[in-house]
């Protein structure tokens, strides 16, 4: 029996993207254009085995299948370089086991969704991939036993996600959108990737069951391990001033804002924290900054929803607001009730994010109700015109990122064209020495 829950381990992983390599291999061997109902069929068959695998695995953690299944799921080695290995290591605990299923559910109820949904659009397949992608991403992340697994998880989510919200490339702005996100996750990366490196370094292993030993190592390095795994979560959660990503991510389709920025990919920077608890629980220095941080970020969105016209961007904000008050929950150490929070806030915004569009089509058929004045505009309306207009603008966060980032952005567009004009020159010095040679050769 243990060995069928280790093979269901791997199937919940691995499942959703056999189903990607299926439609590759369609495309490949000579269906450029495979219909919509067998990449649906193909892609839904692997979420489908996702999710029975997740729900063999729950029930094997909770005993009534066999004996119970808990702790570090070795699969042996996953890379080796020379002395250094890193192991195929699964965690089975309450946590990932819950995140495993919740996370292969909504994917599937998105699948479905989106199967009518993106009828006839012309990147119905690309779609269908990338959601089998992103599905393996978020089993690793969830399952993931070690930090380097959990990377590769990481990143699967983000490539996806930056696809996703380029989706109409077509278009300029959800490509400068997509440019965005994917410049904010690269940032939040970089902070991982070094609190994995430190990791190893201190710890001598990257495993999540040994971060239990983390309360040993001296308040300075866990401080800074701890922040750095919260930079992490702030750019993949777009906490402040990371926030600027989310409202621009509503260019993609629907289906995918909200599997992504309502239900799974916005609440990936939380599921991190939780796991790397030990460490952020020893640190009160990173655990204070976290709950200003989050407690901040609610209050930003909460004032920009106010006045924010559109509906995508209006659900956004509203999503921003409580992540930013989950992740100050998990701050506090009020971990149990995070992870509750995180699960039934996902739910709820998935379904307002899928009847967004019918919203805004009841609301342009039913009219607008009249706007009561707040209670701010009677006691000091001077006062509230100046909150809304800061509101409206987002605070500029977004201009003075831009603005900080600008020279940088100048700095690379001028080495690319010095580039650009070294290669020519070489091309045409090479181009002059062989018509030369050539000459030669014929006298």
């Amino acid at each position: 029996m243990i060995e069928f829950l280790r093979f269901a381990l791997v199937a919940a992983v691995f499942a959703p993207l056999l189903g990607v390599l299926v439609i590759g291999l369609m495309v490949l061997l000579g269906d450029d254009r495979p219909t919509e109902s067998r990449v649906a069929q193909v892609t839904g068959a692997g979420l489908a085995v996702s999710i029975i695998a997740s729900l063999a695995v729950m029930a094997g953690h909770l005993g009534l299948i066999g004996v119970p299944l808990a702790g570090d799921v070795e699969f042996g080695a996953w890379l080796r370089v020379g002395d250094f290995v890193v192991p195929a290591v699964l965690l089975v605990d309450g946590v990932s086991v819950s995140i495993s299923l919740f996370a292969a559910s909504l994917t599937a109820l998105i699948a479905r969704f989106s199967r009518t949904y993106l009828h006839k659009e012309a990147g119905f397949v690309r779609f269908f991939t990338l959601l089998g992608i992103f599905a393996t991403g978020t089993q690793l992340v969830a399952l993931a036993g070690t930090l380097e697994i959990f990377f590769a998880g990481w990143e699967l989510i983000g490539i996806s996600s930056a696809f996703f919200i380029g989706f109409f490339h077509e278009r300029a702005e959800p490509v400068r959108s997509s440019i965005r996100a994917f410049a904010t996750y690269r940032f939040s990366d970089a902070g991982l990737l070094i609190a994995t490196v430190a990791t190893l370094q201190l710890l001598d292993t990257a495993r999540f069951s040994a971060l239990e030993s983390a309360g040993g190592l001296p308040p300075l390095q866990s401080t800074a391990i701890a922040l750095l795994f919260l930079l992490s979560a702030m750019g993949k959660s777009a906490q402040l001033p990371f926030s600027g990503w989310l409202p621009r991510a509503m260019e993609g389709p629907t289906p995918s804002s909200a599997l992504f920025y309502g239900a799974v990919s916005i609440h990936a920077g939380l599921f991190l924290l939780l796991r790397v608890w030990p460490l952020l629980e020893v640190s009160l220095v990173a655990r204070t900054f976290g709950v200003i941080v989050g407690l901040g970020t609610a209050l930003y969105a909460t004032a920009v929803v106010r006045v924010h016209t559109d509906a995508k961007g209006t659900l956004a904000h509203a999503t921003l607001a409580q992540v930013g008050l989950i992740l100050a929950e998990i701050c506090f150490g009020w971990v149990t009730f995070a992870l509750i929070h995180l699960i039934c806030h996902a739910f709820l915004r998935l379904g307002q994010y899928l009847k967004a569009p019918n919203t805004i089509h009841d609301s342009h058929r039913l009219g607008h109700a009249e706007h009561a004045p707040s209670a701010l505009e009677r006691w000091s309306p001077r006062t509230a015109s100046r909150l809304y207009a800061a509101s409206i603008h987002r605070l500029r966060l977004d201009d003075r990122i831009d603005a900080a980032i600008a020279p940088m952005l100048a700095l690379a567009g001028w080495l690319d064209r010095l580039d650009r004009r070294w290669r020519k020159a070489a091309s045409l010095d090479t181009g002059a020495i062989e018509a030369t040679a050539i000459k030669q050769l014929r006298s």
